[in-house]
């Protein structure tokens, strides 16, 4: 045998070795592509969008998800006060809905509640629309959830905009915003009639002055009317992008065929508990389920305010889910 001979057969195991070496890099490299199934995703690409320079983040919790991909997807819209992180009664819901087998994912669509205040719901919708692709198609979701079920949920300015744009926009016909058996929206205190919720908040307070805390009246006339409006200086009625953020009475062509909607506070306080009318939710509901092809299921939560139904709640969205689901 010559010395190049040998000299490859030497060499012979060294190279097995390597190869199989990069094989295995190969395989670790693949299984820890995957997203974290719990945590955070900051889109910066939300920032400039309705122009307001804030970011849009995602908490999730695909815990379930891990071993094989869930079945079903919740996306929960919060509140104006951006409290997927930090807020009331969010991580609650994420972790109920991971422990009953689905993947589980809160969006904040602005960084901050001044944020969100800033413009028309209308108004939001590219935000929004950014937001629900990263949740329901983008690698997190792909990772864990297998495209099936998908439950859209919200409470208050979650479950305005949202609702908001479906109707007005034909951006929910997309194939982010479905799942491929089953969609549905469940949504607590929508502000549906925007003179209407304004109203309300106008002689509320202590001595029939306006609301100022936790939501105040002013907000809702400076989304429409700029910083410093108030009753003399912003007629709502008088707004178009108010009337088009009214949707009670609208003709119903939503992508989404099947809602559950509540009302939130009506027998509690004006201001502390009831922040938003029930009747044009009712309204709403009411109009969708006489529409062919569409249902919606109401129901009025007098005694639980604004702040805390959703948290407290949650879970009728859940099982009336699951109750419509094949």
């Amino acid at each position: 045998m010559n010395s190049f001979a040998r000299l490859l057969l030497m060499m012979t195991p060294l190279l097995v070795l390597q190869g199989c070496s990069k094989a295995g890099s190969d395989v670790e490299t693949a299984t820890n592509s995957a997203p974290p199934a719990s945590g955070q995703i900051v889109l910066d690409s939300c920032l400039g969008l309705s122009g307001v320079n804030e970011k849009c983040t995602l908490v999730t919790n695909a815990s379930a998800c891990t071993g094989a991909k869930c079945s079903r997807l919740v996306v929960i819209f919060s509140g104006g006060e951006m409290g997927c992180i930090s807020g009331s009664g969010y991580k609650t819901a994420l972790d109920t809905f991971a422990s009953k087998g689905y993947a589980a994912v809160c969006i904040n669509y602005f960084d901050t509640s001044t944020g969100s205040g800033n413009v028309p719901y209308i108004d939001e919708a590219s935000r929004i629309d950014l937001a629900v692709k990263e949740a329901t198609s983008g690698s997190w979701a792909t990772s864990y959830w297998t495209g099936e079920y998908l439950l859209l949920e919200g409470i208050s300015h979650g479950a305005t905009a949202p609702v908001i744009l479906m109707a007005r926009t034909s951006l929910a016909t997309q194939a982010h915003w479905k799942g491929t058996r089953v969609t549905a929206g469940c949504f607590f205190d929508g502000s549906y009639d925007q003179v209407a919720t304004a109203t309300l908040l106008a002689t509320g307070a202590s001595g029939g002055g306006p609301c100022v805390v936790p939501v105040s009246y002013n907000r809702g006339l400076e989304r429409y009317c700029g910083a410093g409006a108030n009753a003399s200086n912003c007629n709502l009625s008088l707004k178009p992008k108010a009337q088009q953020d009214t949707v009670a009475s609208v003709a119903v062509n939503f992508a989404v065929k099947n809602f559950r909607m509540f009302e939130c506070g009506s027998a509690m306080p004006v201001c502390s508990g009831d922040i938003i009318p029930g009747a044009p939710v009712q309204t709403l509901c009411n109009n969708i389920n006489s529409t062919s092809g569409y249902t919606c299921s109401f129901k009025s939560l007098p005694n639980d305010g604004h702040l805390t139904c959703h948290g407290n709640e949650f879970d009728q969205c859940r099982t009336w889910f699951e109750g419509i689901s094949p």
